[in-house]
């Protein structure tokens, strides 16, 4: 028995008949069940259907290099679509039994992975912290007093834990990015549109995308080339999803540029640790310089201090009405507040939005990517639940304005803090620039020598 759920490693024991996918469900359910009541998931599917489809799966073993997902157990983020299988989006009395599975759920499903279940999320996507759920939260792997990070808390100690070897999640302003980082794993945040949402319930369609959780880089993007494509049924599909480039080369020379005012928040072991990583990227042949983040700062709070909040309450703002018992007090305040606002402010919103667009793009000419840490500091649990509006804007520091700004990311562990909590940074490039995050995340992955993952399961 293997104890990694990396791709190469499952692919390779499957090739060699080491292993069978029934034989590695097995081992899902065992570590599942060992770990009792961890919160992780919101709805198991059911075993016995489970089973039997690891059961046919090992009968097509003559088919393993023409399904690039053969055998891999992986989750999907209770704001995702599977159908039989319910979708709370952490509201009990928002549930639905949906009939149709998400696009991108049923593609890779059909490229060999195997549904393990729903895991569970801030409520309504709402939140980077992992904390804004009702009866209890997933921990981090790596220390329980720490957030785990959200709204994908429960698709990112998955993976870190060794109970899939990838999950879906969703990403409006780092959900994608955010557990990656504080659990020692890879959070890849796709271009939008690339990947199909249909089948998602959403948070802020504009911006909403679906990120893959992943050991390493190379998984995640395996990931990415089964669910990348258009859509002609999901209206914000891109028109050029199918043509985007996934791999390419990448200059052995590269320029990468970092804010100019770096913000940590006065956590001293994240900087340190992010110095080292600008050390590293310099040493695999890049050339550093700085820009002004302050349009990526402004661009990720019209996420939630403008008009633009108000497209939360046109997705799901019902619940005030129907179930307000069932809301966390955050997320009802967060819709109150987008029924605030007018049709003026939304318009005025989206024109400044546009300004800010242009503002990045011509600040990124003749730099190939942006490198930013993913959060700037870790943050105790008891410390979100004080203050929990103050602190989540601080997680997302780094990470709201992506998703405003068009941009595509991928989060990358870097290494371990002083204190043995995990630091990863992020690879922000323009929309389409997926090929180079995936070439040079790869470098750097290879640089840093660092094992994903919670500790004990590399």
């Amino acid at each position: 028995m293997t104890s990694s759920m990396q791709f190469t490693r499952l692919r390779q024991d499957y090739r060699t008949r080491k292993l069978s996918p029934v034989q590695v469900i097995e081992q899902v359910y065992q570590r599942i069940d060992a770990r009792g009541q961890d919160y992780v998931w919101t709805n198991l599917a059911d075993r016995a259907n489970v089973r039997s489809q690891a059961l046919t799966l090992a009968s097509r073993i003559n088919e393993l290099d023409a399904l690039p997902l053969f055998g891999l157990p992986f989750g999907v983020k209770d704001n995702v679509h599977v159908a039989g299988v319910p979708t709370t989006c952490g509201c009990p009395g928002y549930t639905s039994m949906p009939v149709q599975t998400a696009e991108a759920v049923r593609r890779v499903i059909a490229a060999g992975a195997i549904f393990m279940g729903k895991q569970s999320l801030d409520q309504f996507a709402t939140g980077l912290n992992g904390t804004r759920t009702l009866g209890g939260h997933c921990l981090n792997t790596y220390d329980p007093e720490i957030i785990p990070g959200g709204s994908s808390s429960g698709s990112g100690v998955a993976v870190a834990a060794g109970l899939v070897s990838f999950s879906l999640g969703s990403d409006t302003g780092g959900s994608g990015r955010v557990p990656a980082a504080l659990n020692n794993i890879v959070g890849l945040r796709p271009t939008m549109g690339l990947v199909s949402s249909r089948g998602m319930v959403y948070n802020n369609r504009m911006f909403d995308c679906m990120p893959v959780f992943a050991l390493t880089i190379e998984d995640a993007f395996t990931v990415l080339e089964v669910i990348a494509g258009r859509d002609m049924n999901d209206p914000l599909s891109r028109e050029n999803a199918d043509t985007i480039p996934l791999q390419a080369s990448f200059p052995q020379n590269f320029k990468f540029a970092i804010p100019e005012h770096l913000e940590f928040f006065g956590d001293q072991q994240s900087a340190a640790c992010f110095e080292t990583a600008v050390a590293g990227l310099k040493s695999i042949g890049g050339s550093a310089s700085t820009f002004d983040f302050e349009p990526f700062r402004e661009a990720g709070a019209l996420i939630f201090d403008s008009a633009l909040v108000a497209e939360r309450a046109a997705s799901y703002g019902e619940v005030l009405d129907n179930c307000p018992q069932d809301l966390v007090p955050a997320v009802a305040a967060i819709l109150a507040r987008g029924r605030g606002y007018s049709a003026v402010d939304a318009f005025q919103a989206q024109y400044r939005l546009s300004e800010l667009r242009r503002e990045v793009s011509t600040m990124l000419d003749g730099i190939d990517v942006v490198v930013t840490p993913t959060i700037p500091r870790t943050f105790r649990v008891s410390e979100m639940l004080a203050e929990p509006i103050l602190r989540n804007a601080e997680v997302g520091y780094y990470t709201y304005g992506v998703g405003p700004l068009d941009l595509c990311a991928v989060s990358v562990p870097s290494r371990l803090r002083d204190d043995g909590l995990p630091f990863g940074i992020s690879l922000v490039g323009r929309a389409g620039a997926e090929a180079a995050l995936r070439a040079l995340g790869s470098r750097f992955e290879n640089w840093t020598g660092q094992q994903p993952g919670a500790r004990g399961l590399q």
